[in-house]
């Protein structure tokens, strides 16, 4: 059981960016907050789905809650990689941020609505 407790430990631990790997940065502290936020919205979209599996009655709030934190994530992922919109990216480097987060928004919407 402590082998488990450890190895989520460790999984967490990497999950949260390094300040010293956003130094770089022109907003080092801005980009932290959003890459945690990112990971935390990430994981929290994972348990829910995983959970969705188990209980039956809750399965479609489960699913949209879970769909809307993935879009959530992906709305981080994108004011990180534009420094909040201060900077142009090229539409190639952020397609999947620009088709996966409306698509998340859509299918938890499909989940409230028409299940």
């Amino acid at each position: 059981m402590s082998n488990l407790i450890e190895e989520i430990k460790h999984g967490v631990e990497v999950t949260i960016p390094e300040m010293e790997d956003l130094q770089t940065a022109q907003h080092p502290k801005i980009d932290y907050a959003l890459y945690l936020l990112r990971n935390i919205f990430v994981v929290a979209a994972a348990v829910l789905f995983i959970l969705s599996f188990f209980m039956h009655g809750a399965y479609n709030v489960l699913k949209a809650v879970g769909y809307f934190c993935g879009a959530a994530a992906y709305l981080f992922e994108c004011l990180a990689a534009t420094d909040c919109f201060r900077t142009k990216i090229d539409h190639h480097e952020m397609f999947m941020v620009y088709c996966f987060g409306p698509l998340y928004l859509l299918m938890g919407l499909n989940y409230i609505l028409w299940h």
